[in-house]
């Protein structure tokens, strides 16, 4: 039996690793865009005026789509740098050997463009699809991960996050979400809209398509994925002399879904490996109810923040800005998902404070 790229590529000795990560440099690098939504959402039609607009860029494109027949791939603009179609097949499951197949490829021809760009199945999941480019020990230096956008059509994404648990997945992964499709509704139901797709993902930036050629690109620039900590500004209020749980952030009208949002606020400072490995039990077992969690933590001696953040079943952690002058040190983890309060996760962070975990 043949050895995947996947299994290859995690088997690799720290040897190799650390030779490839000191033969580095800036010009070897080429971030990385995920570009995600429900079908018919409008991506391509989005990454064609993306080439459109930055016609001096040259730009690696991975396209997937289920079927023998890759049909967004004929729809796309001619002006990029290489196009690699994966089909029959989906990212985030079957295909995922072959990306990682594909970025050994395109590694090799780095020469021939400036940014490799990823449009994903409209079934796709993203939180599976983001590994090379956030944990891999080599991939995630080569191919940083720049941005996750997500597009949601405002005519139907409100019935679609009701019978499909793909689009939670989509924008609650997502740094920047760009409703589009906003000339076929009122103007008072994108207000709403905004609002709903806010709540559902506090941490992503949500931006308007004028029209069909028309996107806000620049503000899209504006987002990478490493976010500054005022993706965190909805918790000023937090008071971190006590510990406790911050009640929820729900959504508005019940109907639409029962996706919450949770904070927990600790004094007392972390075991970090400890905190890690509790976290990546807690995502890998509730991977069904766990949708998206971000969390800023402090070390003693380190003036640093650690930020700490999950999508899907993987657990990210590095450093952050510094905490400023005027900052209370506390740690706050922000937790995006569906029946979090029965999951007992207050009580697990207090084991581990308690230094039972």
């Amino acid at each position: 039996m043949g050895v995947s790229s996947n299994q290859k590529y995690r088997e690799m000795s720290f040897l190799n690793y650390s030779n490839s990560v000191s033969k580095m440099n800036k010009k070897s690098i080429r971030p990385v865009t995920i570009l995600t939504g429900f079908l018919g959402s409008g991506k391509t039609t989005f990454l064609n005026a993306l080439l459109k607009s930055q016609p001096t860029t040259r730009f690696a494109i991975i396209e997937n789509e289920i079927g023998q027949l890759n049909i967004d791939s004929i729809l796309l603009s001619k002006s990029y740098g290489q196009l690699i179609a994966l089909q029959d097949g989906c990212l985030c499951c079957t295909l995922n050997d072959e990306l990682y197949g594909s970025l050994e490829l395109l590694h090799k021809e780095q020469e021939s463009f400036d940014q490799l760009l990823i449009e994903c199945t409209g079934l796709a999941i993203p939180s599976n699809i983001i590994e090379p480019f956030t944990l891999h020990p080599i991939f995630k230096n080569y191919f940083p991960l720049q941005r996750i956008i997500c597009m949601v059509d405002a005519v139907l994404v409100e019935d679609q996050i009701k019978d499909r648990d793909e689009v939670l997945r989509q924008i609650t992964a997502s740094d920047v979400i760009i409703i589009n499709k906003t000339t076929e509704v009122h103007p008072n139901y994108l207000t709403h809209l905004f609002n709903e797709l806010s709540t559902i993902n506090p941490f992503a930036t949500i931006l308007y398509a004028t029209s069909k050629t028309e996107y806000p690109f620049e503000a899209i620039e504006k987002v990478k994925y490493k976010k500054k900590n005022s993706s965190f500004s909805f918790l000023k209020s937090i008071n971190s002399n006590s510990s406790k749980i911050i009640g929820g952030l729900p959504f508005a009208q019940q109907h639409l879904t029962d996706i919450s949002t949770r904070a927990y606020s600790f004094e007392e400072e972390f075991n970090f490996i400890h905190l890690f490995l509790a976290l990546n039990k807690l995502v890998g077992k509730y991977a069904d109810k766990i949708y998206r969690m971000k969390g800023i933590c402090y070390k003693t001696g380190e003036n640093k923040k650690v930020i700490l953040q999950t999508v899907g079943s993987r657990v990210d952690m590095d450093y952050g800005n510094n905490w400023e002058l005027e900052e209370s040190k506390c740690n706050t983890l922000v937790f995006i998902g569906k029946e979090l309060d029965k999951l007992n996760i207050e009580v697990i962070f207090k084991q581990i404070l308690a230094g039972k975990q």
